[in-house]
């Protein structure tokens, strides 16, 4: 059975990729031949963004000191792009080896509902694809609205990202969600917004999370360091962030690590590793002494590969990271003040952890195995 999935895979973002990865090693655990839509928003194509970071608030206040004729403005524009892509490249390059992608790439609705993708079963993959702020308002591809009339819809451990929606989103909302055969989500607070417009779903983990850790050990690089380090993977700027982690590094002789994605990580505290692979990703998670992040799905790749972990709330998507401290009963490693150092020292039950997770993953997979057999 050939399953069509769309998903946030374009996302310059560690997680949205390894998450697509995950999803099409579970699809393909449940007998499906599993191929992903190469849908590229064009907003969030480089030359796009760089356009847009060209309009930044930064960048117009240098405005008066260079000036911008056409000619700077697309010079400007090719620099940033260039900058995007590199940002991309690892992420990209393990998308491109490892994940199944369509022939054809599509850069809007139209495009996908002109000439969708053949296959017996559609299925809306994980992240935040139901995101309205994310996606800039409602993007009917990821409710698979392209799909074919009479062809199944199905959502796994797909992702609102918010706790509730605007009133005028909800009518046509409910009505893309009405045409799904089966539908799962991530979050408990999705389970309770959809309820709430009269939509039956299934809460369970997500992707990176249905695979075990002996699977991503698999593929991580092994790191050779000396010395314990705390390792940074942080999505969001913040400055309190940064020195927390030197006063953990300095209260438990650690090292700092840094994932970093551009030159202004290299100024930040610690040893700052440059756009490493997804491979060496993985394996800077499994050597950690602790993880510093403001990132659900380091949180998560924390937690299933039984590294500590420090987790500090992104501000307005910051249900994710609770909902599943929540289920592993893990919440007393949510960083709630930049005073508070015992966080480091709190334990975690890793049996109960694990075998959260052994129970989670079956109900995931039963959710899926039944999916398919209403089809």
């Amino acid at each position: 059975m050939k399953a069509s999935v769309i998903t946030l895979h374009t996302v310059d973002n560690y997680g949205s990729v390894m998450q697509t990865y995950a999803t099409q090693q579970i699809l393909k655990k449940c007998g499906y031949d599993v191929e992903f839509v190469d849908y590229w928003r064009r907003d969030n194509l480089p030359q796009s963004r760089a356009e847009r970071m060209l309009e930044g608030s930064t960048l117009q206040k240098l405005k008066p000191l260079w000036g911008i004729n056409n000619f700077t403005r697309k010079a400007t524009v090719s620099i940033l792009k260039s900058v995007l892509e590199k940002q991309r490249s690892p992420m990209w390059r393990f998308l491109e080896e490892k994940v199944q992608l369509t022939k054809v790439r599509y850069y809007s609705y139209e495009e996908l509902e002109a000439n969708p993708p053949v296959a017996d079963v559609y299925i809306t993959g994980s992240d935040q694809v139901w995101n309205s702020i994310w996606n800039q308002g409602i993007d009917r591809s990821y409710f698979l609205d392209f799909a074919p009339a009479g062809k199944p819809r199905i959502a796994f451990s797909a992702s609102i990202g918010r706790e509730q929606l605007d009133t005028e989103e909800i009518p046509e909302t409910k009505r893309l969600l009405e045409k799904y055969s089966a539908i799962s989500v991530r979050e408990q607070s999705a389970v309770e917004l959809l309820a709430s417009m009269d939509i039956e779903s299934t809460l369970v983990l997500d992707p990176t999370l249905m695979l075990e850790a002996e699977e991503w050990r698999k593929l991580a690089t092994k790191q050779k360091r000396e010395k314990p380090y705390i390792l940074i993977y942080q999505l969001n700027p913040n400055p309190q962030m940064d020195q927390y982690a030197e006063q953990i590094a300095q209260k438990k002789n650690w090292e700092i690590i840094r994932i970093g994605f551009g030159r202004s990580d290299h100024r930040k505290g610690g040893k700052c590793v440059m756009l490493p692979s997804v491979e060496e990703f993985l394996g800077l998670f499994c050597d950690a002494a602790c993880v510093l992040t403001d990132s659900f799905h380091a949180t998560a790749f924390s937690l299933n590969l039984g590294t500590d972990f420090i987790s500090v709330l992104p501000g307005r998507f910051g249900t994710r990271i609770e909902s599943i401290t929540k289920l592993t009963r893990t919440e007393n490693r949510i960083l709630t003040s930049y005073d508070d150092l015992t966080v480091v020292d709190r334990s975690i039950d890793e049996k109960s952890v694990q075998n959260i997770f052994t129970a989670e993953r079956k109900k995931g997979f039963d959710f899926l195995k039944k999916a398919i057999s209403q089809i």
